[in-house]
């Protein structure tokens, strides 16, 4: 007796379906071998009619359980696909007729007739396996994958040669047996082979593994396992219902039950038809090992028959071993094929990483030698600041007060009139300190740009420089709020910066200077109508010393900005600046 059914679960009381699902299927699992081992421990023989009923009953129990539960799983965890469910369910709906025709015949009507109703249903229950767990794999799997399709297509053959041997062939050549039983006692093993095809083509493809996967594959094995245990021993006369081997047989179906049961219950079995993100599943040493004991097992079949002093067919062994051994060499040339180019790429982006490394190194060295530039400007401008005050205002106001106190003796002396006269000419000097520092604080930060904004700021910039230089200013702004200091800053000295720089090099006739105000960003554009200059040298001009336009885009960079430069021979130059606005109260 042969199976393969899908994943189920018994709807169990209220209580039970408020449980977590961890807790559901654990439980099933538990009630499901308690009614598994009470089947077990009833003896068959010489039992009133109404055991024997209950007896198949608990047997029929558990095989419908997979059934219930299977749809329970499907309608509660709503897989995104669920078309294999559909066809795992529809087999186990198949395989649980099966069951109870079988029981049936055997403990109610007492018919051993070979093939019957029963092997009928449990031949037809196989398609639907086959083709649920086909489905998954694809549901699991993105594209093609011809590896893991020629792995498993190794195993199956190898597991197929032991079927062959030791289950077909002395199936097919039983002496004394109908035709009809021995292609139905052939018909199982072969089942179970493309069974076993498909599982294996699920287990060493892609997709996720969590506890459903698991509890799948493990029914599986253990279906395939008990089947084979099945057909060798009614192959060689060891099966017997009522024995010890008939009831380690149905021990192994009614794992077989609950496994599947469990699989459709726990919640991951949502995943089970995710698909992967990876075009090819990944080669393990355990993969490799499992293929490679695969390959042995057809000369391991020759070896056995000949130690049993049979000679079967060898040559068809030895033509599959061929077949197994040109599969393996070619699997292999594909995985070093895989792993040269992967190597290829690993190279190439060493390459890239190599080039991007060398640029950000370069980029790190000008910015560490932009910023010792600025460091050094700084420090000379404190410097000349320090000078200019000690050689300037310092000694002028000490001057004045010189003056001051000369006045104060003169007006204790009662000379009126030239105190007067010191006092004023102390007065006008200090008015010229006041302006000259006024002038000053001015070029270090306009109090207008705090008082009044960035607009004002600028427009008292062109003013001032339109007046010292003679080129023609025009600032057009839809500036209407203010912003916070530091970026206000930001685009004060840039233009600040481009204007010293169209002072120096340009010969320009105008200066255009573009300030509009977004949602979230501000927009500012200085150009010229200056001689330009090539831009794809401003690299160079770094390296030559000259630092104003990277100080530019350093600025708007350190303020999360983002800078852009234009300028070309004779047609002067654009600079654009985006900088995000962080609005203030005016």
């Amino acid at each position: 007796m042969a199976d393969v059914a899908t994943v189920g679960r018994r709807s169990g009381p209220p209580r039970h379906q408020r449980q977590a699902p961890s807790t559901l299927w654990r439980n099933y699992i538990a009630v499901g071998a308690v009614l598994a081992l009470a089947y077990l421990v009833i003896p068959a023989p010489h039992l009133p009619l109404q055991v024997l009923v209950f007896k198949v009953l608990l047997y029929g129990s558990v095989s419908a359980s997979a059934v219930v539960f299977m749809v329970f799983g499907v309608r509660r965890h709503r897989p995104a696909n669920t078309a294999p469910w559909r066809a795992l369910i529809a087999a186990q709906v198949i395989y649980l007729a099966a069951d109870l025709t079988f029981y049936t015949l055997h403990f109610l009507v007492g018919s051993d007739a070979y093939p019957s109703a029963a092997d009928a249903l449990y031949l037809g229950h196989y398609p639907f396996v086959i083709i649920g767990v086909l489905l998954l794999v694809r549901s699991r799997t993105r594209g093609s994958d011809f590896g893991s399709l020629l792995d498993a297509a190794i195993i199956a053959t190898g597991f197929g040669v032991l079927s062959l041997v030791f289950l077909i062939e002395p199936n097919v050549d039983t002496e004394g047996m109908p035709l009809l039983a021995r292609l139905v006692s052939a018909a199982y093993p072969v089942m179970d082979v493309l069974v076993l095809a498909a599982a294996a083509r699920l287990v060493v493809g892609a997709g996720p593994r969590q506890t459903a996967f698991y509890l799948f594959t493990a029914s599986l094995v253990v279906l395939l396992a008990t089947d084979t245990a099945y057909a060798y021993a009614q192959t060689n006369g060891l099966y017997q219902i009522n024995s010890l081997s008939g009831k380690l047989l149905d021990a192994g179906w009614l794992t077989f039950y609950l496994l599947l049961g469990a699989s459709a219950l726990h919640p991951s079995m949502r995943t089970m038809v995710e698909r992967d993100l990876r075009t090819r599943s990944r080669i393990g040493s355990g993969r490799l090992l499992f293929l490679a004991g695969a390959v042995l097992l057809a000369p391991m079949a020759v070896v056995l028959e000949n130690l049993r002093g049979e000679h079967g067919d060898t040559a068809l062994i030895a033509v599959i071993c061929g077949i197994l051994f040109a599969g393996v060499v070619y699997r292999m040339s594909g995985l070093v094929r895989e792993v040269e180019s992967s190597s290829a790429q690993l190279r190439e982006r060493s390459g890239m990483l190599q080039s991007t490394l060398g640029e950000l190194e370069k980029a790190e060295a000008d910015r560490t030698h932009l910023l010792d530039k600025t460091m050094r400007g700084a420090e000379q401008e404190r410097t000349r600041l320090a000078a200019e005050l000690h050689d300037g205002p310092i000694q002028r106001l000490t001057a004045l007060g010189y003056q001051l106190e000369q006045a104060a003796l003169t007006l204790r002396r009662g000379d009126e009139q030239r105190a007067k006269l010191l006092l004023g000419t102390a007065q006008r000097g200090l008015r010229g300190e006041v302006d000259e520092l006024r002038g000053l604080m001015t070029t270090l930060r306009p109090p207008v740009l705090d008082e009044r904004g960035l607009a004002l700021a600028l427009t008292d910039e062109l003013d001032t420089f339109e007046r010292d230089t003679g080129i023609v200013c025009t600032l057009q702004s839809h500036h209407d709020a203010r912003l916070e200091p530091e970026v206000e800053t930001v685009l004060y000295r840039v233009v600040q910066e481009a204007l010293a720089n169209v002072a120096k090099h340009a010969n320009a006739h105008h200066v255009w200077v573009y300030l509009r105000t977004e949602d979230d960003q501000v927009d500012m554009h200085v150009r010229d109508d200056g001689d330009g200059f090539d831009a794809g040298r401003v690299g160079g001009m770094v390296d030559n010393g000259h630092f104003g336009l990277a100080g530019m885009r350093h600025r708007v960079e350190m303020a999360a900005g983002s800078y852009h430069l234009l300028s070309a021979p004779g047609r002067g130059t654009s600079i654009f600046v985006q900088v995000p606005r962080r609005r203030v109260s005016a």
